[in-house]
This record gives C-alpha cells, sequence and structure tokens, in this order.
C-alpha cells in the first residue's frame, strides 16, 4: 500500500506545502492530481489522510487530516524492534535496510565486527544514502514508521557500552544456547534488539562478548544463509512470534 512520508518540519498543521523531492514524488511518481487522496504518515508513526489541493510546477499544496484509531491492531500492538547489523560487502545493506524497514523495524545501527570486510568512517555519505533508501521503502510498502539509522558503531561498542536493549539477540550461524526463539520472546518484550553478523559470521570472542553482556544466541537451523537473507529471515520471524502471541496453541 502507498503512502506518503511527511517532511520532519511537520508540526500537525492541516495544510502544507511541498517542494523539492517530495513534490516530485507526488507529481512525477505518482502523478497525483487536485482532489486526489493518499494516506499519510509523519516520522513518528502518526497516520493521515492526505489531500492534494494543487500541484503546480516546483510545489504541492495538500491538506492533512489526522486518522486516530484507524491503525491495524498489529500495528498499534507491535513492538520496537532494532536491527544491529554487522556490515556486509558491496550494496548488500541497501537491500538489507530496505526490507528491514518493510518489516516495521524502529532504528537500524550500522555495527562493524571482526569478519566485516567493509570499514567505513562517519560522515562517509552511507547514513544519508541508507536513510534515502528507507524512506522510499516507507512510501512504497506502508511501513509504520521511518526507523532511525546510526553508525557505523564497533561490535565492542555495542557489547560493552550498558545501553539497555530490551531483548538482546544474536543470530549465530551455529547452535550456542539450549533457549528457543518462542521460549526468548516469551515474556512479549515491548523491545528488542537482533543482531546479525557479516558474511564470515561472528567470532568465537564476539560471541562471547556478546553474551558477557546479555546478548543470547538464537540459532535459525537448516543451512548457512546469505546474510542479507539472515536478516529479514530473523526480523520476520521475530516480528511474527511476537504479533501472534496471543493466538499461540497452549502445550496440553
Amino acid at each position: 500500500m502507498r503512502q506518503f512520508l511527511l517532511p520532519k518540519r511537520y508540526a500537525g498543521e492541516p495544510r502544507i506545502t511541498l517542494n523539492g523531492g517530495d513534490h516530485r514524488y507526488l507529481a512525477r511518481v505518482l502523478r497525483m492530481h487536485g482532489g486526489e487522496i493518499l494516506p499519510a504518515v509523519d516520522v513518528s508513526g502518526g497516520r493521515y489522510l492526505m489531500t492534494v489541493l494543487a500541484v503546480g510546477e516546483s510545489s504541492c499544496e495538500v491538506a492533512l487530516a489526522r486518522t486516530e484509531g484507524a491503525e491495524s491492531p498489529v500495528t498499534v500492538a507491535a513492538p520496537e524492534i532494532t536491527l544491529l547489523q554487522c556490515l556486509p560487502k558491496g550494496r548488500k545493506i541497501d537491500l538489507i535496510v530496505r526490507q528491514a524497514t518493510e518489516t516495521g523495524v524502529s532504528r537500524i545501527v550500522l555495527v562493524v565486527s571482526e569478519h566485516c570486510v567493509v570499514r567505513p568512517e562517519e560522515g562517509d555519505g552511507r547514513r544519508e544514502r541508507l536513510l534515502a533508501i528507507a524512506r522510499e521503502a516507507v512510501q512504497q510498502s506502508g511501513a509504520p514508521r521511518l526507523p532511525a539509522i546510526e553508525g557505523p558503531r564497533s561490535l565492542a561498542s555495542i557489547a560493552q557500552a550498558g545501553e539497555d536493549w530490551g531483548t538482546a539477540l544474536f543470530f549465530h550461524e551455529k547452535p550456542r544456547g539450549t533457549m528457543t526463539l518462542h521460549g526468548l520472546l516469551a515474556g512479549g518484550p515491548s523491545r528488542v534488539a537482533a543482531l546479525i553478523g557479516p558474511e564470515g559470521g561472528l567470532s568465537d570472542e564476539e560471541a562471547m562478548l556478546l553474551e558477557a553482556a546479555g546478548f543470547k544466541p538464537v540459532h535459525l537451523g537448516g543451512g548457512v544463509l546469505r546474510v542479507e537473507t539472515a536478516a529479514t529471515y530473523a526480523l520476520g520471524a521475530v516480528t511474527t512470534i511476537l504479533q501472534e502471541k496471543e493466538a499461540w496453541i497452549p502445550v496440553p
């Protein structure tokens, strides 16, 4: 379901003027005209019905009406999920960010681990490109929010910073613990962090560092997954388990 992501400057006004990339998206990509209506979402996840009033050469006038209570129960109850993604080779991170946004994550943290080939620096333009990809994904998929994108940070800083990640998990290619993903999420946590390693996986030292910091290992079973597959698989599993928790069938 297509929707429009309102600019950060939007503060609840009933009418606003859109220009630049927002104007191009409505006028040239969606080819919208005066009188047409499109769902919209602000950066905090607030939902609106947006009516296009006029489309000019360089700007659009739109009216916005808040649709309180129009969200689905699944959207309202969805937990805050953070993806901690160790950087893969090439442009695979673009696909991972797009797919993670579509699943509804609230935060993506780029991580540099021992086996990462890519060693980016702050200010290399990567974050801005990924934010643009996430914005496009929100508008094309109807995802509930635009995730924050942070980093890159070292894996050691993730484990040692003392941050409260909620229920913290790391997905490993080898079995390391005895708890299942259902068991780890049985309490219905409101916040979950899922760490995914790079192509070469996490080293034993990194796995031990994460366990010492309170991260729980999860093994998805089966064969070895590509890094972009692993991220989508893990996020889909976590989201589905939490959304359907009330419908779990108890063991007799």
